[in-house]
C-alpha cells in the first residue's frame, strides 16, 4: 500500500504553500481550528467512502492506478442540526402546523444547516498541504470538488487507488479503492464521506451544432407524442385554463449536454412555441452530448411549454458529475420542480453515493421543491428514486384508442421498483407498503415507446427516463395552477400522496403486469406505485 499511517512531516507537493503548519504535531485527541492551521495527528481515522470495491459483476479491479495520473474526487460535509431540519420538514407538510408550506430560502437553509465556513477551510487548508486543490464548493457547503494527482491523493488520504472498469462497459472507468481511506481525528470529524473518486473529466471543446431546425412532423406510427401523453394523464383541462407551467421553474439534472436544434425540431414538429432551456454548467465545461439529457428535456418543455427550464449540465454521466450536479441544481434555489434519469441500480452504488443524493434531496424538502427521478429500467430499486424524499416513477405500458383515449394501463416488465438496500421506510409509507424498508415506486406513467428527436432523427424509444420529466411537467402544471389561485408550490410530493387519501384517489390504479420480482395489485404496489397520475383531477384535490 502506498499510503503512510501519519502525515509524517505533512509538506505538500509544492512545500508547505501559504499557512505554515511544518512545526505542528497534534497529539492525539487535541483539536485544532482555524484555516491556516490545518489540524495533523498521528491519530487516524477510518473514512465513510464511496470508492467501489471489486465485485465480479459490476466492477473489475485492473491494478493500481498511475501515481502521476490525474484525479477529481467528491468530499460530502455532515449537514448542520440535522435533527432540527428533520423537525422543520416534517412541520411544513404537516396541514395541521402553522409553518405548513411556509418554505425555507438557500440563505436560510445554510445559516441553519449548512457547514460551517470554518470547517469547509479548515478541510481546503488541509487538502492544499497534501498536495489537492478545491476546484469548487457547493453553494450549500456539502460538497467539495477536489482535483489533483492519485499520488497526492493515496498520500492524503493513506490508500490506493485502483483503475476500475465496468464489467458490462470496459471503456467506463473509475476509481476503487480496495483499502480503506484514513484522515487525522479533527479533520475526519468534520467530515460525512469521501463520496467518489473518478478520472478527469473530458474537456476537449464543444463541437458545434450541425443541421437545421426540422418542422415536420414525426412519421405516422402508434408512438406517444407530447399531445397523446397530455391526454392520457389529464392535463388537456389544465391548459385549457392556462396552467402550462407558466411562471415554474423545472430544473433538469444532467450529464453532458444536447442539441438546441434537436429539442427545437421536437417542440416545434408538435406545435409547440416556447424558448430555448438555460443551460447551468455545474463544473468542468461541457464537450460532448447526450441522448438521455436530450429526451428529458424535450419531454419535459413539451408537457410544460409554459414553464422556464434550466438544464443544471455536469460534464458526463459519472458520479464526481452527477452527485454534484444534483447538488447544485437544489443548492441554486431556482427550480419549483427538478427531474433526474441518471438513475443506476441501487444495489451497485456504495451507501456513500445514496446518502449524498439523500442530504441534497433534504434540503430540496425544506426548500419546497418536487424532486422527481426515473425508477430505473433494471426492475430493482435504483438512485436517486430510493431516497424517501425523492418520488420515484415507475413505467406503465399504456393502451390507446384511435382517439388518444386511454383504454387499458398495465405495469412494464422492468419497472425499476422494489425495497430499498439503505433507507428505511418513513412513518406515512410504513402503514401503505409490506416492508419496513423504503419501497419503490411511488407512482408510474408510460414507459413508451416516445418519440423522441435525438441527432437529427426521429427516434422511438423505451423506459422511465422519459416518465420522470413527464412527471415533473405535470407537477409543473399543476404548480402554475396553484400559483394563479395564490397558493405555495406542492414541494414534497411523496408526504402528501401517502397521507392524503382523496390526493390518492386521483391516480388510476394499475392492476395488471409485472416485473420478475413483483405484480401490479389493487392500491399500492411495487412497479406502480399509486398509479398513473390524472393531472387535472390532481390539482382540484391538492392541500
Amino acid at each position: 500500500m502506498l499510503g503512510r499511517t501519519a502525515r509524517n512531516g505533512g509538506r505538500g507537493r509544492n512545500g508547505i504553500g501559504a499557512c505554515r503548519t511544518d512545526v505542528l504535531l497534534i497529539a492525539a485527541g487535541t483539536a485544532l481550528s482555524g484555516a491556516c492551521n490545518p489540524p495533523r495527528a498521528i491519530d487516524r481515522v477510518e473514512l465513510t467512502t464511496g470508492l467501489q470495491r471489486p465485485s465480479s459483476t459490476v466492477f473489475q479491479d485492473r491494478g493500481p492506478a498511475d501515481p502521476d495520473g490525474g484525479i477529481r474526487a467528491l468530499i460530502a460535509l455532515p449537514i448542520r442540526d440535522s435533527a432540527v431540519l428533520d423537525d422543520t420538514i416534517a412541520s411544513l407538510y404537516d396541514p395541521a402546523s402553522a409553518r405548513f408550506r411556509r418554505y425555507l430560502s438557500v440563505d436560510d437553509w445554510v445559516a441553519q444547516h449548512g457547514p460551517t465556513q470554518d470547517d469547509v477551510d479548515v478541510v481546503t487548508a488541509w487538502l492544499n498541504e497534501g498536495g489537492l486543490e478545491v476546484a469548487r464548493v457547493s453553494r450549500n457547503r456539502l460538497l467539495l470538488h477536489v482535483t489533483g494527482t492519485v499520488g497526492a491523493f493515496d498520500a492524503t488520504f493513506a490508500t490506493e487507488l485502483h483503475d476500475f472498469t465496468k464489467v458490462e462497459d470496459p471503456d467506463f472507468t473509475t476509481f476503487g479503492a480496495p483499502s480503506p481511506l484514513f484522515a487525522p481525528a479533527d479533520i475526519a470529524n468534520r467530515l460525512e464521506a469521501v463520496v467518489v473518486a473518478d478520472h478527469p473529466a473530458d474537456t476537449s471543446p464543444l463541437p458545434g451544432e450541425a443541421g437545421m431546425i426540422e418542422s415536420d412532423p414525426p412519421p405516422e406510427r402508434p408512438y406517444l407524442s407530447v399531445a397523446k401523453v397530455a391526454r392520457a394523464y389529464g392535463l388537456e383541462p389544465l391548459a385549457a385554463r392556462g396552467a402550462t407551467g407558466r411562471g415554474i421553474t423545472i430544473g433538469v439534472v444532467a450529464g453532458a449536454g444536447f442539441k438546441r436544434n434537436d429539442v427545437q425540431s421536437f417542440w416545434q414538429a408538435q406545435g409547440i412555441r416556447r424558448a430555448d432551456p438555460v443551460v447551468i454548467p455545474t463544473m468542468e465545461a461541457l464537450s460532448t452530448r447526450f441522448t438521455e439529457t436530450t429526451i428529458d428535456v424535450e419531454w419535459a418543455g413539451g408537457i410544460a411549454p409554459g414553464a422556464e427550464l434550466a438544464v443544471y449540465a455536469g460534464p458526463d454521466a459519472h458520479e464526481t458529475s452527477l452527485v454534484y450536479t444534483f447538488n447544485a441544481a437544489i443548492a441554486d434555489g431556482r427550480a419549483h420542480v427538478i427531474t433526474d434519469s441518471f438513475a443506476h441500480r441501487e444495489d451497485a452504488t456504495p451507501r456513500a453515493i445514496s446518502d449524498q443524493y439523500h442530504a441534497s434531496a433534504r434540503m430540496a424538502a425544506a426548500l419546497g421543491m418536487t424532486v422527481i427521478a426515473a425508477g430505473g429500467d433494471s426492475g430493482q430499486p435504483d438512485v436517486p428514486s430510493s431516497s424517501p424524499l425523492v418520488t420515484s416513477v415507475g413505467g406503465t405500458v399504456l393502451q390507446l384508442d384511435s382517439a388518444g383515449n386511454r383504454t387499458a394501463e398495465s405495469a412494464w416488465s422492468r419497472s425499476g421498483s422494489g425495497d430499498s438496500q439503505r433507507f428505511a421506510a418513513p412513518p406515512w409509507q410504513l402503514a401503505h407498503v409490506p416492508s419496513p424498508m423504503r419501497a419503490v415506486s411511488d407512482v408510474a406513467v408510460s414507459a413508451g415507446p416516445y418519440w423522441s428527436y435525438v441527432f437529427g432523427q426521429w427516434k422511438p424509444l423505451w423506459g422511465t427516463s422519459f416518465g420522470a420529466p413527464v412527471v415533473a411537467a405535470l407537477i409543473a402544471c399543476i404548480n402554475s395552477d396553484r400559483r394563479e389561485a395564490g397558493e405555495p408550490v406542492i414541494g414534497l410530493f411523496n408526504e402528501t400522496v401517502y397521507r392524503d387519501a382523496a390526493v390518492r384517489a386521483t391516480f388510476r390504479d394499475v392492476i395488471s403486469g409485472e416485473t420478475s420480482d413483483h405484480a401490479a395489485s389493487v392500491g399500492w404496489d411495487y412497479p406502480t406505485g399509486w398509479g398513473a397520475p390524472d393531472a387535472a383531477a390532481l390539482a382540484e384535490v391538492m392541500p
